[in-house]
């Protein structure tokens, strides 16, 4: 990540659901080896444990789907989509905790034993779906990091949007993201 300070973009907030884009595409955020996945979730992402079990009804870890998400722990760079449930039936049978998951048991995500080192970690993300509408403006007020040049296309295409970013104009901020390489962390206020 480059050591920059998180910066802050402040934007029309007619422009919250192109950040879904950025959702979909990927971005990061920091937890702690040996958390579960319940864990991350409630800690780091902040969701409710209500909405947990209601609304996160697919998750995959390193492209395996994940049931049991207080027996799976994460782990330096871990990659994690997560949506709400998905349609037909293959969306049925990789939805988490279903009657069908004995058909994929194979490529599941299996209980896994924590590290204990409790040490920062970087988890790729990707959200996808009603969930990225339901918690993406929450994550982006909160922060995130994001590939600089994924973040310099997107905010060139919206730099319409764009009210500051650090006593910046919107091109002023694309240009200095052009120069930049990996992540940068950022939060996002809609106003």
């Amino acid at each position: 990540m480059n050591k920059v300070e998180c910066m802050t973009i402040h934007m029309n907030k007619d422009a919250l659901s192109a950040w879904y884009y950025v959702l979909q595409k990927g971005f990061a955020l920091q937890g702690y080896s040996g958390m579960s996945v319940r864990n991350f979730f409630l800690h780091v992402l902040q969701y409710e444990e209500g909405f947990i079990e209601e609304s996160v009804r697919t998750i995959f870890l390193n492209n395996s789907p994940v049931d049991d998400i207080d027996s799976v722990f994460l782990k330096e760079g871990d990659r994690m989509a997560l949506g709400s449930a998905m349609p037909g039936l293959v969306g049925i049978v990789m939805g988490r905790d279903n009657p069908f998951k004995s058909f994929r048991s194979d490529i599941s995500v299996h209980d896994a034993q924590a590290d204990g080192a409790d040490i920062p970690i970087t988890i790729s993300m990707k959200i996808f779906s009603t969930l990225a509408v339901e918690t993406g403006r929450a994550l982006l007020e909160r922060g995130l990091d994001v590939d600089a040049e994924i973040l310099a296309a997107f905010l060139h295409e919206n730099k319409q949007h764009i009210n500051s970013v650090n006593n910046m104009s919107g091109q002023e901020f694309v240009d200095k993201l052009r120069a930049m390489n990996g992540f940068v962390r950022i939060k996002v206020v809609l106003e």
